[in-house]
């Protein structure tokens, strides 16, 4: 149908709250959804994207079509904004790993749920709206690198202090047991990299457009894995290189551990990268099925980027199944050996429904903790029962290893061997990022003493979507929505809606044993 007025779209990726403070994140890295999916719509449409952990949800705006995101353990409050904005005549759309996964579970909740990746659906999804024929259900077809639309980065102007971010590639070749996307089924697919550097030049235009031309030569990679192709790395680099970027990314430790490579992303201008260490105990690492890693190479890894002006940030995690009180309190010096000095995150491995990992405990008696909700999924609530510590003990140990790995000495020091590094190889943005990352860090570790970090009696995030009793037609209407979603029972036993969970991107089990093989021999 044609429509006298331009369609007013909203595009909300829900407020992330790990630490459950309830405060927004100017810094945040905007996610690559938003500008995203604007590129797949229509130009005529009036369209809003809202990053909630930077930019408060304005409940006064009204929207005719709203695509809501969410990690799996902020659904509580997506399908509370649903179904505000449902009562007042929007139509909602949820996408995401957790659509992706257990889309019967949320259909409910949402007008239209999306399987997969937006380009093969979005399009099609926007134009059974404005038909007024609008399905329950999209699945997307397979990845096609041409179909990916160029990101309205102009959407995020002014409100995007880390330079405009875009994606290279999609997915991950590894199958890391605890990762969402090996839940998913593992996959990965590139552009070509002249539509990468096309796309590149558009975010610059659009930026300088917009009036912010300083902003233009810093760029982010939003790949999960931008180094799941060294072939296609390399070429990306040399393709950057005479562009005069400065630029970050996200990459697996095999990509750090090549001087070669690590020379020439530093070449090409890159300043930063996040790398999942995860673990510096080789057993937590095999459980976790994170054959890339090699805990002994870490401290040459960390120096040789150092060296070439890159700042490596990386996070941590406890393995409850597998880390002792022994390895938790020799984690500091662990931590200070390999030259990574403070990790921006030290959480718990959580077993997030629909992975690997969540499907093997599930198989296994009392490997929960009971009354488990989802929100409790964050790796900063602890969801399973530790096996080499009560759970007292072990989260004592976690407290006091957070106490002393994030002390402010700790973080100077960090600054202290940083920063010389990175000004003698002509990289102060390094170091800017590096102090950034510091100060981020205040107050947020060690947990403080009013969070019980146990599932089911944590302490719950402070947001709230301002529902009232007239948006509710019955009591049991609104404990499905109000209530917070459990994942246990009261003993600690997975619900059944948890146990089955789809697989879009799933690939045939002899092409998956070839691709760990040979995987494993790369790590070797």
């Amino acid at each position: 149908m044609n429509r006298e007025v331009a369609v007013r779209i909203g595009i909300v990726s829900v407020f992330v709250d790990y630490h459950r403070r309830g405060r927004r994140n100017a810094l945040a890295l905007q996610p690559q959804i938003g500008p995203l999916l604007a590129g797949l719509l229509p130009a005529d449409a009036q369209i809003e994207v809202i990053n909630e952990t930077s930019q408060a949800l304005d409940f006064r705006r009204h929207y005719d079509l709203l695509f809501i995101s969410a990690l799996h353990s902020d659904l509580d409050r997506a399908r509370q904004i649903s179904h505000y904005y449902r009562r007042r005549g929007t139509a909602t759309v949820f996408g995401g790993s957790l659509a992706s996964s257990y889309p019967l579970l949320v259909q409910a909740y949402f007008d239209s749920v999306v399987i997969g990746d937006p380009e093969s659906t979005v399009p099609q999804l926007y134009r059974d709206f404005c038909e007024h024929r609008l399905k329950p259900l999209y699945r997307s077809g397979p990845y096609r690198a041409d179909s990916v639309a160029t990101p309205r980065f102009g959407l995020l102007a002014g409100r995007a202090p880390l330079g405009f971010a875009l994606e290279a590639s999609r997915g991950c070749p590894y199958a890391c047991e605890f990762c969402v996307l090996s839940g998913l089924g593992t996959r990965y697919e590139t552009r070509s990299v002249g539509q990468v550097i096309d796309d590149i030049r558009h975010g610059q235009a659009q930026l300088a457009s917009c009036g912010h031309r300083l902003r233009h030569r810093l760029v982010g990679f939003t790949d999960n894995n931008l180094g799941g192709s060294l072939g296609f790395l390399r070429e990306l680099c040399d393709a950057l290189k005479p562009m005069k970027l400065r630029w970050y990314c996200a990459v697996t430790f095999n990509v750090i551990a090549n001087r070669e490579l690590v020379r020439a992303m530093s070449d090409a201008g890159c300043i930063c990268v996040f790398v999942g260490l995860e673990s510096f105990n080789p057993a937590a690492l095999a459980d976790m099925h994170k054959y890339q890693n090699v805990a002994h190479k870490t401290r040459a890894a960390i120096d040789c980027c150092r060296e070439h002006g890159m700042l490596v940030i990386s996070g941590l995690m406890l393995s409850p199944q597998i880390d002792t009180l022994d390895y938790i309190e020799r984690l500091p010096t662990l931590v200070r050996d390999a030259g990574l000095h403070v990790p921006t995150f030290l959480c718990f491995e959580s077993p997030i429904p629909g992975t690997p990992h969540f499907k093997r405990l599930a198989a296994e008696d009392g490997a929960f903790l009971p009354n488990a909700l989802l929100r409790d999924f964050t790796g900063y609530t602890l969801v399973t029962r530790p096996r080499h510590a009560g759970v007292a003990e072990f989260l004592d140990a976690y407290r006091k290893a957070c106490g002393e790995i994030f002390s402010i000495g700790n973080r100077l020091r960090k600054l202290a061997d940083d920063t010389p590094r990175f000004l003698s190889a002509g990289r102060p943005g390094a170091a800017v990022v590096d102090a950034l990352d510091m100060i981020g860090l205040q107050g947020v570790f060690p947990p403080p003493a009013s969070r019980s970090l146990i599932a089911g009696s944590d302490t719950a995030p402070p947001e709230r979507v301002p529902l009232t009793d007239a948006d509710f037609d019955s009591a049991a209407e609104r404990a499905a929505i109000l209530e917070p979603m459990a994942v246990t029972d009261a003993h600690g036993k997975v619900l059944p809606q948890w146990l089955h969970s789809q697989q879009p991107f799933a690939e045939p089990a002899e092409a998956k044993a070839g691709r760990r093989r040979s995987l494993k021999l790369v790590a070797a």
